[in-house]
């Protein structure tokens, strides 16, 4: 039975995660590179790390959430991560958006030091994260998400067991697709509402009772509407999955033409300086090129 776990990456979604690991009554060391970020959880009970080598050490089971692949080569490979300390018996976690092949490397890399590995990626932002209603994802052995599926429920309304691993990475990156192209649809059509001269408390009211409603698009749509654009989900951070969505689809020779245009609205609302508010605000790129700039009200 799992008792002890170390979390590794306290951002938007690992401080979530963690502080409901710490709830649910595990032992947790927590660590994560701006220091700082501990603080909360030690006053809590937790044990800081000084560095993820030292994280690892007398856990069952080593959990992280990290911001891009650059970050799990450093934290999983250098000279003082977890490779380094992570020894036969404990379970490694993966629940960063990354490449597939990415989740591969690190399971070949574990294997050699028995150790059973998943990815495990979550659908849900930062209000999911605090309340544990996450969407996870998780592949690997059979027998390993077993062992770790009751630590997940803890995380997530749902778990879903996709088979081998790279299988959940894939997976979120499809549904990050989706996503995308969801928010991009959602700024096009309120831009293009207004510019008809459409009221567009009226749009929203529309639509969310046709069947093309979605949760992700009634929520969004009526913060944009209030100009909330508080950060769930950074700009940046969709800019970034964007761009591992159309390797991943090269990769495998499959064709996302609408994706492309994403990118270029991305990259614009980043130039633009929104980067770090929340992924809707993607929209401010379309309202300039329309010439209806702070016009979305």
């Amino acid at each position: 039975m799992i008792k002890k776990i170390s979390y590794l990456g306290l951002g938007t979604m690992g401080s979530g995660m963690a502080s409901n690991l710490l709830k649910a009554g595990y032992q947790l060391t927590v660590w994560n590179r701006t220091a700082e970020k501990c603080e909360p959880f030690a006053r809590k009970g937790a044990r800081v790390a000084k560095m993820p080598a030292d994280a690892v050490r007398d856990t069952d089971l080593v959990m992280y959430s990290l911001s891009n692949d650059d970050a799990v080569e450093k934290v999983v490979f250098d000279n003082d991560g977890i490779l380094s300390a992570i020894t036969a018996g404990q379970i490694a976690v993966d629940m960063s958006t990354v490449l597939p092949a990415t989740s591969v490397r690190e399971q070949e890399a574990y294997a050699k030091r028995g150790v059973d590995f998943l990815d495990a990626p979550v659908f849900g932002s930062k209000n999911e994260s605090a309340k544990a209603k996450l969407w996870v994802l998780a592949a690997g052995k059979k027998e390993a998400f077993e062992k770790v599926k009751p630590v997940l429920e803890k995380l997530g309304q749902t778990v879903h067991y996709l088979g081998k691993n790279g299988n959940a990475t894939a997976m979120k990156l499809v549904g990050n697709l989706i996503v995308a192209l969801e928010l991009e649809a959602l700024a096009e059509g309120l831009v293009l509402a207004r510019k008809a001269g459409l009221d567009l408390k009226t749009v929203m009211e529309v639509v969310k009772v046709a069947d093309f409603r979605s949760p992700l698009l009634v929520g969004n749509g009526e913060n944009i509407l209030k100009r909330d654009f508080s950060t769930y989900f950074a700009l940046q951070l969709m800019l970034k999955d964007a761009n591992l969505i159309q390797r991943f689809s090269e990769s495998l020779s499959s064709p996302i033409p609408a994706l492309r245009v994403v990118q270029e609205n991305l990259g614009d609302a980043v130039a633009l300086g929104f980067g770090k508010e929340n992924a809707s605000a993607l929209i401010k790129a379309l309202e300039k090129r329309a010439g209806a700039a702070n016009h979305v009200v």
